[in-house]
């Protein structure tokens, strides 16, 4: 192979296998874990995209001033200290990147979400699993 290369362990990870989204039986599924909701979005969340929808052809304030300046008034926090993104997952690959990397290990229960472990394997972090009791994380076992 010529030209850049990957690192090997990013050629290892398993990807992403979201939940199932079909059951015997079951003409509509409805994934709470994916997010999804029965109801359909919210009027006022439609007409928020539909006013948004004339400024498509523009890239979105990246630090998302207006945003993290309403969230910090409406919950008395420095807006300087608040991060968004574009969901968890982003959020998620952040940390891991910020904090991981080759030498670290990020620990995770055997049952956690599948992005903590593959975010932290493309930061190249070693990746332990523990166990979990009755399906739940016990920080003894973590320690």
């Amino acid at each position: 192979m010529t030209g850049p290369r990957p690192r090997p362990a990013i050629l290892g990870i398993e990807p992403y296998v979201a939940g199932e989204s079909k059951l015997p039986g079951v003409n509509r599924v409805i994934k709470l874990s994916s997010n999804e909701g029965p109801f359909g979005p919210p009027p006022a969340a439609i007409a928020a995209a539909a006013a948004a929808a004339a400024d498509l052809n523009r890239y979105p304030d990246g630090a998302a001033t207006a945003l993290r300046a309403a969230i910090g008034r409406r919950f008395g926090l420095d807006r300087d200290r608040i991060v968004c993104g574009a969901g968890s997952d982003e959020l998620i690959g952040l940390l891991a990147s910020i904090f991981g990397g080759p030498g670290t290990e990020t620990i995770v229960t055997r049952h956690a979400f599948a992005m903590y472990a593959i975010y932290a394997k493309y930061a190249g972090s070693s990746v332990v699993t523990v166990a979990e009791r009755n399906l739940t994380a016990d920080v003894d076992l973590i320690l």
